[in-house]
């Protein structure tokens, strides 16, 4: 017996058999969890050193704009062509691979050696999202139907599992570059008193007149940089002995792939007009995700408190998101995605907020980890949420649409990287609060939309 689940086939599992499916489909989640926690603990850790470590002529920033202005290019074809024909096991370890260059440049921090390695990370970034999604979406179908849930549920909450241990990155990530960075040798005595260039006044055009943003010593980044390309090799390995292949799933591999097809895929995804609407909204989780890593870091922890204060200040962030996560991908089920993603939406809008008229000093240590609270409510339930929309309404086209989310993502990061160098703080957090409001109206829609198309199926 078989079931169909959008464009492929499943294989259906005997009843005798659902008590082990199910233990083993949540065996794979979990070590696609923690490779991707290990992973990015290295890239995360990285990326939110960038625009402080490497903030001569913006290379740090510039290196992330690379990265993520080759993950728009990957986006167009390149995941389901590598699905296709990698399938999607082998895909996630060839992708991870592609970072090992980026973190090995930062022994040797030049814009020849950044920029191709960046590239080269975004490349394989794509294909690597695209396939996790495609995973976690595929086996949330089959983990439905054994226990007779709903599927848009399981979706969330598998995305839910995923993004605790993915978020929790940012704590590992942090603690380690923390536990490492010593504090700047001015900081304590020459050090000014006047912090009135940070926070949302802060513009790169100042970077040398801020004390606390002097970069450390080069045999601790070495060090940090040492132990993180130890982690992306460990999930390697994790994911190439332990993750089952999803052909056990319904995943059919082989066959010739077209790139005009791939295209025409793309193209057709991005006409819909439910995926017209949710462009601005998901332009903004890359916009959101973007400041984080350049301005919240830069502009707010390292130019008030220093690079070594960074670390232990996200710490709160990876914990708190990493809760977020799992707690608002239960709750879903019970109070549905709309309630969830307001308040989601709430809180990105706070966050904005606050970081336009705080201005932050040294005696106001709490308030970093408030702001950090806030933004980590907001990041955790718009990743969770909009990867469980995407996965129910384009249920037909999965690998097109994580691959259209994936791009549009990263077209907000790049806006964000992209900027760093001209704009100050301020404008990019008032270009976020309008982004964020054209994507709640298209989401709105799109809402209005399902519902309406709902009512019609069941008259």
């Amino acid at each position: 017996m078989t079931i169909s689940v959008g464009n492929v086939v499943e294989n259906a599992l005997p009843d005798s058999a659902n008590d082990v499916g199910k233990w083993r489909i949540l065996k794979n989640i979990a070590i696609i969890s923690v490779a991707f926690l290990l992973q990015f603990t290295a890239f995360q850790g990285t990326g939110n050193l960038q625009s402080s470590i490497n903030a001569d002529g913006g290379l740090g920033t510039m290196s992330l704009s690379a990265v993520f202005g080759a993950i728009i290019i990957s986006c167009i074809f390149i995941p389901t062509l590598a699905i296709k024909k990698l399938t999607a096991k082998w895909t996630l370890c060839c992708s991870m691979l592609c970072y090992v260059p980026y973190l090995a440049a930062q022994f040797y921090p030049r814009i020849y050696t950044l920029i191709p390695a960046g590239c080269l990370a975004g490349l394989g970034a794509a294909p690597m999202w695209a396939s996790q999604s495609t995973y976690l979406a595929q086996v949330a179908h089959v983990y439905a139907r054994i226990t007779n849930q709903s599927i848009e549920a399981i979706i969330v909450r598998f995305f839910g599992i995923f993004y605790l241990c993915w978020d929790s990155a940012e704590l590992w990530g942090n603690l380690i570059s923390s536990l490492i960075l010593s504090p700047p040798p001015t900081q304590s005595s020459n050090a000014t008193e006047d912090y009135s260039l940070c926070g949302a006044n802060f513009c790169a055009a100042n970077l040398k007149e801020i004390p606390n943003l002097q970069r450390p010593a080069d045999r601790e980044i070495f060090l940090i940089m040492g132990i993180y390309l130890a982690c992306i090799f460990l999930a390697v390995i994790l994911l190439a002995c332990f993750l089952d292949p999803l052909t056990m799933y319904g995943e059919q591999k082989g066959g010739e792939v077209s790139i005009a097809k791939l295209l025409q895929a793309s193209f057709k995804q991005f006409c819909k007009t439910n995926q017209l609407l949710m462009i601005p909204l998901t332009i903004s989780v890359g916009i959101e995700q973007a400041i984080l890593a350049a301005d919240l870091t830069q502009a707010f922890i390292s130019c008030t408190l220093g690079i070594d204060e960074i670390g232990f200040i996200l710490v709160s962030f990876g914990i708190f998101d990493g809760f977020c996560s799992v707690l608002f991908g239960f709750l879903t089920k019970r109070h549905g995605r709309i309630r969830i993603l307001v308040i989601g939406l709430s809180a990105m809008f706070g966050s904005y907020f606050v970081m336009l008229f705080w201005h932050p000093t040294p005696h106001e240590r709490w308030m970093f980890f408030v702001v950090c609270g806030l933004y980590a409510l907001a990041d955790a339930i718009m990743q969770t949420q909009l990867n469980g929309i995407y996965g129910a309404i384009f249920a037909q086209n999965k690998e097109a649409a994580f691959s259209n989310y994936r791009l549009w993502e990263s077209i907000g990061f790049l806006m964000t990287y992209a900027l760093s160098t001209t704009l100050c703080a301020r404008f990019k957090l008032i270009g976020a609060l309008g982004v964020l409001a054209v994507g709640v109206a298209g989401w709105t829609v799109v809402e209005c939309r399902e519902k309406y198309s709902k009512v019609n199926r069941a008259t």
